[in-house]
């Protein structure tokens, strides 16, 4: 009876450090930030930039900065479920002021900030990437 006793110990002691692990685990999990941008292929970085990134340099057309914006409407609206999928756009120098934003992401909000780009004008468009090297932030800038 004696050694019953003791092996329904060892296996309680055995069932409670699987679990300690298990949780463990989760934490850690939980704690990583990047672990969602890792998800995604080299290759599918590059298809995922290049919606954006082929068209960005000093002295562009108004027309190119306002297809890198739908652009990003159109992406955002598909991940709209994934924040680790979204472009942010920050404008600066545009008319109305109103239309000057930092880092927005909502395409409800970015279709005004399109219509507020003048085909005609010139801008300067640079990007900002994430850890993995995906596209984060695009900042139109009127010359």
């Amino acid at each position: 009876m004696e050694n019953a006793s003791k092996a329904l110990i060892i296996a309680g002691a055995i069932l409670i450090s699987i679990v300690l692990v298990s949780v463990g685990v989760i934490v850690v999990q939980s704690l990583n930030p990047d672990e969602a941008l890792s998800s995604m292929t080299q290759q599918e970085i590059d298809s995922f930039n290049s919606k954006f990134i082929s068209n960005t340099g000093n002295n562009r057309q108004g027309t190119i900065a306002k297809s890198i914006v739908s652009a990003a409407i159109t992406s955002n609206s598909q991940y709209s479920d994934d924040e680790s999928k979204q472009v942010k756009i920050t404008t600066v120098g545009l008319t109305p002021a109103t239309a000057n934003v930092t880092e927005i992401t909502d395409p409800n909000t970015l279709t005004p900030i399109r219509n507020a780009i003048n085909g005609s004008s010139r801008y300067d468009i640079t990007y900002t990437v994430k850890g993995n090297g995906q596209v984060d932030v695009i900042t139109i800038t009127k010359k």
